[in-house]
């Protein structure tokens, strides 16, 4: 008898332990529906959806000027909260307060419509203004960024909570880490990507309308009378200035009149005559006669544009021509190798894909120093200097423009240089 009594104990014990295990499980289902249809109310209901719409429209209609109010530090803007709105954001409207009072509400704040950073936000840092239950609240929700659109928060009295997107497209900055959200420039029928630091192109700060390879070694290699070129640049009027990589095998002095005006000297005529006549007929077909910028430039000055400006003063018209020194400047990626015969050489020689180890070149720029120098690049310093153009004798880089209209394959890498289609 004792055994079966004992049976018949264990026995009620299991059944005990399952029927509360299941009563348990029940009530957690239940808990569980009743949290949801809970939160399906007090989140985001029709009431509290309306009423948050009419203080978009109040906002939107008075511009107040939101976005440019959010910080890193601080990525939302209080609008109403303890019965008035907020006037330190500009709000002074005293309509607001009567508008959102009569709604009930008890906090409403904007922020971006990338809700990752106030969800970052209230799950970092205690915040007054946002208390416990609207915490959890921008915590749950999950809605895709809409561009140009910032987005309400709203806790009402009566318990229930609210967020929709606020268009105010006007006063939502790109966004500067957008990888999309770039400039770029058209090269040879491509659309190539704005630079501003490093290797690569740039706007040109100082010529509206022009763009610049600036840095050590930027894509912009290209096929040219079946030699290896360089873009200097795409011009105003839509050309491309181009060099040849590597100088010609004679030397020559500049004038042997001493004279230093590019027009008639000794290397315009070679290039002009001599030189122009053994490039391809593919060749002659794809460059341009093009106005070339030949006046004197003074030496020791760190004005770039003043510089420029000097350049420009005297013109030239021609097919095949130098680079000049302002070129080889520009081409620097460094801002601080902008000065013509300044204290700037060595340091600039790595960040300038322009410079030549160990050869002298010309560039078709005179110095006002006096009638017999013009500027060249120094062979083992990169040092932009003028030298007496009727004794010393210096190698020739040729430069042309190549007509706005060509259509280049290939992405400018030295492996795969752009080719003239």
């Amino acid at each position: 008898m004792k055994n079966n009594r004992g049976f018949l104990l264990a026995e009620s014990l299991v059944v005990s332990t399952f029927v509360l295990t299941v009563l348990i499980l029940l009530y957690i289902q239940f808990s569980n529906l009743t949290t949801n249809y809970k939160n399906s109310y007090n989140y985001n209901n029709v009431e509290s959806i309306y009423d948050l719409s009419s203080v978009s429209n109040y906002l939107l209609n008075k511009n107040y000027n939101l976005s440019n109010q959010l910080t890193d530090s601080k990525p939302y803007v209080v609008i109403y909260k303890d019965s008035s709105c907020n006037m330190d954001a500009g709000i002074i409207d005293t309509f607001c307060d009567n508008l959102i009072n009569m709604m009930d509400a008890k906090t409403i704040i904007y922020t971006s419509s990338d809700i990752s950073a106030i969800q970052k936000y209230v799950s970092e840092k205690e915040d007054s203004n946002i208390n416990q239950k609207l915490r959890e609240f921008i915590s749950r929700v999950e809605t895709n960024t809409v561009k140009n659109k910032g987005r309400l928060f709203a806790e009402f009295n009566n318990g229930t909570f609210a967020t929709i997107a606020m268009d105010n497209e006007i006063n939502i900055p790109e966004d500067p880490e957008d990888p999309n959200d770039f400039e770029t420039a058209n090269i040879g029928g491509e659309e190539v990507k704005l630079v501003e630091s490093g290797d690569g192109l740039y706007k040109d700060t100082i010529e509206n309308g022009r763009y610049i390879y600036k840095g050590t070694n930027p894509n912009n290699y290209i096929i040219f009378n079946n030699e290896t070129w360089r873009i200097i640049s795409k011009e105003t009027d839509g050309s491309y200035k181009i060099i040849r990589n590597s100088v010609l095998s004679n030397q020559s002095v500049w004038n042997t009149t001493a004279i230093n005006t590019w027009d008639n000297s000794t290397i315009e005529n070679y290039l002009t005559t001599t030189y122009y006549n053994t490039l391809s007929s593919t060749a002659m077909g794809q460059i341009i006669s093009h106005t070339w910028n030949v006046g004197a430039v003074e030496s020791l000055s760190d004005n770039l544009e003043s510089q420029i400006s000097d350049e420009k003063s005297i013109t030239w018209n021609g097919s095949v021509g130098l680079a000049n020194a302002s070129d080889y400047l520009r081409a620097n990626s460094s801002s601080a190798c902008t000065v013509f015969s300044g204290n700037n050489y060595y340091q600039c020689i790595g960040t300038n894909w322009m410079y030549l180890s160990n050869i002298n070149w010309w560039t078709i720029t005179p110095s006002t120093y006096n009638t017999r120098v013009s500027y060249y690049i120094h062979d083992t310093s990169g040092y932009i200097y003028y030298y007496n153009v009727s004794t010393i004798e210096h190698s020739i880089r040729p430069s042309v423009f190549l007509n706005s209209n060509i259509v280049l394959t290939g992405n400018g890498t030295q492996a795969d240089p752009y080719k003239i289609g």
